[in-house]
């Protein structure tokens, strides 16, 4: 048994659709690795945060229980993010 196969097996024993079981599983990974993350940067360290979701999400993708368009999108928001973060600090805003 592979990883890949791990949501068609999830999906047949439950009786949902294969989408649902990988993101019920994609859920599962996320939470696993960035409650531990977040509980030991205790909200100082937002960069190591980040720098896990990246992680994770390419390994989600990597092993297709996500879409690839999910971490384009984190990729989009991140850059957002951090542009209105720059333009706060270039304009004195608060």
């Amino acid at each position: 048994m592979s990883l890949e196969n791990i949501p068609s097996l999830l999906a047949d024993v439950w009786g949902i659709t294969e989408a649902s079981a990988q993101v019920l599983l994609s859920i599962v990974v996320f939470l696993a690795v960035l409650l531990p993350v977040m509980y030991l940067a205790k909200g100082k360290n937002t960069f190591s945060i980040v720098i896990v979701i990246f992680l994770v999400e390419l390994f989600l993708v990597g092993i297709t229980w996500l879409p690839f368009w999910v971490l384009i999108a984190t990729v989009a928001v991140m850059a957002i993010a951090i542009a209105m973060l720059g333009t706060n600090i270039v304009i004195g805003g608060e």
